[in-house]
């Protein structure tokens, strides 16, 4: 099995507690303003979905003027090339991740690569999301995936691992703990990482927005050469990857809120079926995912 997984260099905030912002696809009560905000935060450089549609391309346009203005501002700075374990304090449990890059030419939205959606996708948002990243010099929100570790061997090897902390935030929205795991041992956490994908990484979360990467890259690499495509920023798209073994992670139906039986979906991963679109949230719909963490994609 071909490697899917890269080994990033991230962006980071400086004011973290500023740049908490929930997913994209959170409710639109969760994204009130912040009080004591100072530059662009988060919430400057992401268009909730809610906001979405007659109009969008004025907001993408202000979302890209927001990127620049975060770079040249020094609001956000680049760390050192390395993975991030993330930990989230949600009500299932700490809920442990794994942040890294996934190589799109590796993926296939018809399903049978390493990575398999979980449910259909809505060709609107598809296509909104796509002028989003079209729009975008960076990537903020990013995808869940699983995979299937029964022991924790992953995870327990991780953390005994010396890491350098990178942010510790307590807020009422999220509390969530970052380090860095060194780039002299990263390749090797995701070689480990290859052997669960079991038979594939499952999206839990972020369909559409891994589509739509896809996609922007396809159209991308029409345009530039061989060479350049090797290593072209939008080539790549930010995954989080958590152990669906893990008591914390806690898929559930979007119509109840029912937790989704995980032998299920294993099943139809397997299978390379999907279920209807916008049917599975990653947990509770206030775990909310919170975006911190970017990334170039591209060369603007």
């Amino acid at each position: 099995m071909k490697s899917c997984v890269r080994v990033p260099r991230l962006y980071v905030p400086r004011d973290y507690e500023s740049w908490v912002s929930p997913a994209c696809d959170a409710p639109a009560d969760l994204f009130q303003p912040l009080s004591g905000e100072n530059g662009v935060s988060a919430r400057d450089c992401i268009v909730p979905d809610f906001l979405r549609g007659n109009g969008e391309e004025k907001l993408f346009e202000k979302m890209r003027e927001s990127m620049y203005t975060a770079l040249e501002n020094g609001d956000i700075e680049r760390l050192d090339r390395g993975l991030l374990l993330v930990r989230r304090q949600t009500s299932h449990g700490v809920r442990r991740g794994l942040l890294a890059n996934i190589d799109l030419e590796e993926f296939s939205p018809e399903g049978g690569s390493t990575i398999r959606l979980s449910t259909e996708t809505d060709e609107a948002l598809v296509r909104s999301r796509l002028k989003e990243r079209e729009a975008a010099v960076l990537e903020f929100p990013h995808t869940l995936l699983c995979y299937r570790d029964k022991r924790d061997k992953l995870m327990r090897a991780l953390e005994e691992e010396e890491l350098a902390p990178v942010y510790d935030i307590q807020t009422p929205l999220c509390s969530v703990q970052g380090e860095l795991v060194y780039d002299f041992i990263s390749d090797e956490v995701l070689h480990d990482l290859m052997k669960y994908a079991d038979p594939c990484f499952g999206v839990l979360d972020g369909n559409h927005t891994l589509v739509a990467a896809k996609l922007h890259w396809e159209q991308v690499k029409t345009k530039i050469s061989v060479e350049e495509a090797r290593n072209h920023p939008a080539r790549f798209t930010l995954a989080e990857f958590v152990n669906l073994c893990d008591p914390a992670v806690v898929p559930a139906s979007a119509a109840n809120g029912a937790p989704a039986k995980k032998d299920e979906l294993l099943a139809m991963f397997k299978a390379n079926k999907k279920l209807p679109a916008k049917s599975l949230l990653p947990g509770s719909v206030r775990d909310v995912r919170c975006s911190l963490e970017g990334r170039d994609i591209s060369y603007d």
